[in-house]
């Protein structure tokens, strides 16, 4: 079953490049053929005949796909096109066939998104924007950029593949890594409540984030919550950022209920905590406006020593090098946002030395985020802390922190500053908010930007409340972004040989993910930016689980009467469910894919999930005894 690739997007993917690279689609069909040619008959293309490294509607699926993200990458038109192509399948790295009926809805389940997403639920839920797709996209474009540094260093890449169930497992990842680690990373507590957003009154939903627990019991008290509701609420709050899940006890919903608006923020001002009211797509629309979520690159004052040294050369027996094998990252960084981006730099080939601070990371999330990399223990806050870091910069390519805004002014670690120590530097700057200047005096966290960017509104369903999903797509996003950003200021200094700056944010990764919401993109119609489904597009309950399916309209819908014995008809959703129940979902799976059928039993054992043999390549062991996503891209 396929959906055309829509021309605005495919436009956008063949023509943005001002500096040209090739997007290999390796396809079968003459009909597909001829429909590229008549949209781009005077674009730079290949289309291949064979093996079919992507469905259909991967090319619509991918809807933000920035296979060439050089629109800011690479502001000027290059003497130098990018040669290498880019393959983008939907299963590549499993040992699922290349021509199974696939969509986002499948990766979904087969990632164990679907899972943790809906864990505050007790049942799988599906993400209302396309995720595994979104992250693909990014993860097409940092392998494009990397490709280009390796051949700028004497590497002979030519082609570059990824996959959306490679992006679907690397956003899941750290709760893989929790499920399948020997001890539990933290504890694992729920109320009889619900999970945030709250709501006021008066009507706003809100997110509220702190990390100190006598402002979070003060801000309660103040609505009246006391006893052992206050006590257990910490921890389930505390941990929301490594379980996946904070359902809260009852008293606090009911109190932020009976509480008007301007009191819940006066109790906010009063215990400083911080506050943001989920916004619809219309107000983000509204201010601050929809963006792709680009990195911001400026150049650093140019001082020679640019380019990087050659890549090493292979030797017999060894593995062949990577695109930034030989480069050195210092990071400074801690939680999620910049520990991934350094882990993707590293899974590039680069040589990553984490500065860890004086208080650590976050338990067994550091050592998920951290694994590969070396650690030098620095507290940057003291002045030889600082000398110590500077040291380190001097003989680096790349100097990456998500340090609070201002903190590298204070300590004089600016870009402008460490360029200077070290020029030809490249230097990633990773925040919650830039480019806002006005929002500093929220967190710039997880769940804050959130509610602010309007993911709540944009990731559900019209027909229910709008609610934050505790998997950390702002995060993860923001690392993918950060990762880009990073690359493309490598890449500029290969071709400049000055060094450069790389602004990225949370909210830059929040509008990178919700491209799709805007615009006819992604896998389901959308009203005022939230999307419409009906019964089909959820997690179906089957005998002993549940199913994901992706049923188009017409043909699609016949196929699936057929395949069920059952006509297909308003009217008789009830029998529809009543059907699917009496089999389980992997017969089911069977049966539909048979039909052609996009269709996959959710995986609902985030421990299981690595023993799935279809999976199991996409997985490699890390230090904690856990089991981690392999690096999602291949380069040959």
């Amino acid at each position: 079953m396929r959906s055309w690739p829509n021309p605005a997007i495919c436009t956008a993917l063949f023509v943005s490049p001002p500096s040209p690279a090739t997007v290999t689609f390796l396809f079968a069909d003459h009909e597909f053929r001829r429909w590229v040619k008549t949209w781009f008959p005077a674009q730079d293309r290949r289309v291949f005949d064979g093996q079919r490294m992507m469905e259909m509607d991967l090319a619509h699926e991918v809807f933000g796909m920035r296979v060439a993200p050089w629109s800011a990458a690479l502001g000027e038109k290059s003497a130098e096109p990018l040669q290498e192509s880019v393959d983008i399948s939907w299963y590549g790295g499993s040992r699922i066939p290349s021509g199974h009926p696939a969509s986002e809805a499948v990766i979904q389940a087969l990632s164990g998104l679907m899972a943790v997403n809906g864990a505050e639920a007790g049942r799988p839920r599906r993400f209302g924007l396309d995720v595994a797709s979104a992250a693909c996209g990014l993860l097409a474009g940092q392998g494009a950029l990397a490709a280009g540094i390796g051949r700028a260093r004497g590497l002979g890449i030519e082609r570059v593949r990824t996959s959306v169930l490679r992006a679907g497992t690397l956003l899941a990842g750290q709760y893989i890594g929790e499920a399948t680690s020997p001890e539990d990373w933290a504890p694992s507590m729920r109320g009889d409540g619900a999970p945030p957003p709250f709501a006021a009154a008066d009507g706003p939903l809100f997110e509220i984030e702190t990390f100190d627990p006598e402002r979070w019991a003060g801000f309660w008290r103040s609505l009246g919550v006391e006893g052992p509701a206050l006590r257990r609420s910490w921890p389930i709050f505390q941990y929301r950022y490594v379980k996946g899940h904070c359902v809260l006890p009852g008293e606090l919903h009911r109190a932020a209920s009976s509480a008007r608006w301007a009191r819940i923020r006066a109790a906010a001002d009063e215990f400083r905590v911080s506050l943001a009211p989920l916004q619809t797509h219309g107000e983000v629309s509204a201010g601050p406006g929809w963006s792709a979520g680009h990195p911001d690159l400026k150049p650093l004052a140019a001082q020679g020593r640019g380019r990087s040294t050659p890549a090493p050369a292979s030797r017999p027996g060894d593995a062949r090098p990577l695109p930034l094998s030989g480069m050195r990252v210092v990071e400074a960084t801690t939680r999620v946002q910049g520990p991934l981006a350094g882990l993707l730099l590293r899974m590039l080939g680069a040589e990553v030395t984490w500065v860890e601070p004086p208080q650590g990371d976050i338990g067994g999330m550091g050592a998920y985020y951290h694994r590969g990399k070396e650690r030098v223990a620095v507290d940057a806050a003291r002045p030889q802390g600082r000398d110590q870091l500077r040291d380190m910069v001097a003989e680096a390519d790349v100097f990456l922190h998500n340090w609070r805004p201002g903190k590298a002014a204070e300590w004089g670690l600016t870009a402008e500053q460490l360029a200077r120590v070290r020029p030809g530097l490249v230097y990633g700057e990773a925040s919650g908010w830039a480019p806002l200047a006005d929002r500093d005096h929220v967190l710039g966290t997880e769940f804050m930007v959130q509610a602010y960017a309007g993911l709540a509104d944009t990731n559900t369903p019209r027909h229910e409340r709008p609610r934050t999903t505790r998997v950390l797509l702002c995060d993860i996003f923001g690392a993918l972004v950060t990762c880009e950003g990073i690359l493309a200021g490598l890449l500029r200094r290969e071709r400049s040989n000055h060094g450069w700056k790389s602004e990225t944010s949370l909210l830059c990764g929040a509008m990178a993910l919700q491209s799709q919401a805007g615009s006819a993109r992604g896998s389901s119609p959308r009203t005022a930016g939230r999307p419409r489904w009906n019964p089909l597009d959820e997690p179906l309950e089957t005998a002993d689980g549940h199913l994901a399916i992706t049923v188009a309209e017409g043909a699609g819908r016949r196929a699936l009467g057929e395949a069920l014995g059952m006509p297909l008809h308003d009217g008789n959703e009830a029998r529809l469910a009543e059907r699917f129940r009496e089999a389980p979902a992997a017969h089911w799976e069977k049966v539909l894919n048979e039909a052609g059928i996009p269709a996959a039993e959710v995986h609902d054992d985030l421990a299981a999930l690595v023993h799935d043999e279809r999976l199991a390549p996409l997985f490699e062991p890390f230090e904690d005894g856990g089991q981690a996503p392999a690096a999602p891209w291949v380069f040959e």
